[in-house]
């Protein structure tokens, strides 16, 4: 899946030019970062204590082929989720993070405001970890998307905010080989750089 994403992201590089030239000044290659705060559903239940937030973090880098449509690679870490017992001892873990592609749809409001939306597909990477030893992580593929809003500071920056959403998966450590799969929801702030 990596080689699918890095040839799919290097064919879109390598054929902006092209695109460039007869989309004229809304094409372009851009990229950037962000920074925020996951909370993960949990779907472990009878513990006295379970801490389902995390700070985060992505990176991204995509191509803007019209005004209102692109492309976009991401690596993101997802969020953590830490259960402990009544002696404040930790039962279990979990951190997730993930790469993928998006299309991203967008709707300007003005030259300075718009509105995007995300759909595509996300590769995320569960380790896991109990006491006693059963909890396992798992990889696992699924739908991914987000919504948000930009703000552009100038033609080459802007700033970006919105929610993203991931799925992630363990081995129940209760019943063998069973999967739980559970959702973690980003909010994030970072910037934006177009080249």
């Amino acid at each position: 899946m990596k080689k699918i994403l890095v040839a799919a992201l290097l064919s879109t590089v390598i054929a902006a030019p092209v695109f460039a030239a007869s989309n004229g000044a809304d094409a372009g290659v851009y990229g950037g970062f962000t920074v925020g705060q996951a909370k993960m559903d949990n779907p472990y239940v009878g513990y006295a204590t379970t801490d389902d937030k995390d700070t985060v973090g992505s990176i991204f880098l995509g191509y803007q082929y019209t005004k209102n449509w692109g492309v976009e690679a991401f690596y993101s870490t997802v969020g953590k989720l830490t259960a402990r017992n009544a002696a404040g001892t930790i039962i279990y873990n979990t951190d997730s993070d993930a790469f993928g592609l998006n299309v991203v749809g967008t709707a300007p409001l003005n030259e300075s405001f718009s509105l995007y939306g995300k759909l595509g597909y996300a590769r995320a990477n569960t380790n896991a970890h109990s006491s006693p030893v059963g909890l396992a992580g798992r990889d696992n593929s699924n739908v991914t998307g987000g919504v948000g809003a930009l703000f552009n500071i100038d033609k080459k920056m802007g700033i970006r905010f919105g929610i993203d959403r991931y799925e992630a998966t363990t081995i129940s450590g209760n019943v063998a080989n069973v999967e739980e799969k559970f959702w973690t929801d980003v909010w994030a702030v970072g910037l934006v750089f177009k080249f």
